[in-house]
């Protein structure tokens, strides 16, 4: 069995995603925000799924939950039954043209965004409102060239 080439890459490229939610924006145009650090771990996941999962999923979230102030596993179990979906139909994503695999990962997405969400209002903690969603499509927009740049950095440090 051959050892993991790369790996670095992948957690580098997650903390670079991360970085990317504490960029400064206005309030008014927070809702906005390109959600980069799900579309990071989708890549990964559809790229590589035997080496990026549901452990990093929830892993991805936990850290996603302290660089936003939230309790612990709120974005967890969203992105973890996301990522699960995405995992159990990696091969057939990987066919789809682009707009296809844009849709997709609208649908991931959202489906992690709703999950969030109810879990917020469990809790009694700020729901945020529908207007995220506005993010979410933003975030579509985002994949194609990501999901490039991602390939051809993954291509470039060889990882497998």
């Amino acid at each position: 069995m051959q050892r993991a080439r790369g790996l670095w890459v992948i957690y580098v490229s997650l903390a670079i995603a991360m970085t990317t939610m504490l960029l400064p924006l206005q309030l008014e145009w927070r809702f906005l925000r390109p959600d980069i650090v799900a579309l990071t771990l989708f890549y990964w996941a559809l790229a590589l799924p035997h080496r990026v999962g549901v452990a990093t999923a929830f892993t991805v979230g936990l850290a996603q939950d302290l660089i936003e102030g939230a309790p612990l596993g709120l974005s967890s179990l969203g992105l973890m039954i996301a990522t699960l979906l995405l995992l159990l139909n990696y091969q057939r994503i990987r066919q789809f043209d682009a707009l296809q695999q844009s849709l997709m990962m609208l649908f991931l997405m959202m489906l992690s965004s709703a999950i969030e969400m109810w879990l917020r209002s469990a809790i009694n903690f700020p729901v945020q409102s529908w207007s995220v969603m506005l993010g979410l499509v933003l975030s579509v927009a985002l994949w194609v060239p990501l999901r490039h740049l991602l390939r051809s950095v993954r291509r470039y440090y060889e990882v497998y």
